[in-house]
């Protein structure tokens, strides 16, 4: 998935920087800033209510999965259809990228073909956002938001015992 992002991000940075999918940011960052805070406090209450201890691995693992929001949404749903679109059509674009995305998650993650096909539509509705809106921060926001929910602890630290 990051071989794939990275050449969607490395062939695309003029594209980017230009964005109008970015202008909402753009002109609004502040309101931004208090929505990731907002989801970041409801992630912290979330660990406190299931009683975990917020320890450094937490954190990381938050930054680790808005990270991974960011690239993916780029990748899967602006820059990778906009790079096939004028060979295949942007509906076929659009298709094929969720495909691959799910796809990607039933290869590298292990997942059940069940959860593989809602991440399909779930990133079917992604792009419909983001073609009805034109703001990838708040697709990035709703991906980070949903990512947590789904693996909101990272996994088990495993140590082999010799």
């Amino acid at each position: 998935m990051s071989l794939i992002a990275g050449v969607c991000i490395l062939l695309s940075i003029d594209l980017i920087a230009s964005s109008i999918y970015l202008e909402p940011l753009k002109s609004s960052p502040i309101f931004y800033f208090f929505v990731l805070s907002a989801l970041l406090f409801f992630f912290i209450f979330f660990y406190l209510i299931k009683g975990h201890k917020i320890e450094r691995i937490h954190l990381a693992w938050l930054t680790y999965l808005l990270l991974i929001s960011i690239v993916e949404e780029f990748a899967f749903r602006m820059l990778l259809p906009f790079l096939l679109s004028g060979a295949f059509g942007m509906m076929a674009a659009v298709l094929f990228s969720n495909f691959l995305f799910a796809s990607i998650h039933y290869v590298t993650l292990r997942w059940k073909f069940i959860n593989c096909f809602f991440a399909f539509v779930g990133g079917l509705g992604l792009s419909k956002l983001l073609e009805s809106n034109g703001d990838i921060t708040i697709l990035i926001l709703v991906h980070y938001f949903f990512t947590f929910l789904n693996t909101p602890l990272p996994p088990e630290r495993r140590y082999l015992s010799l």
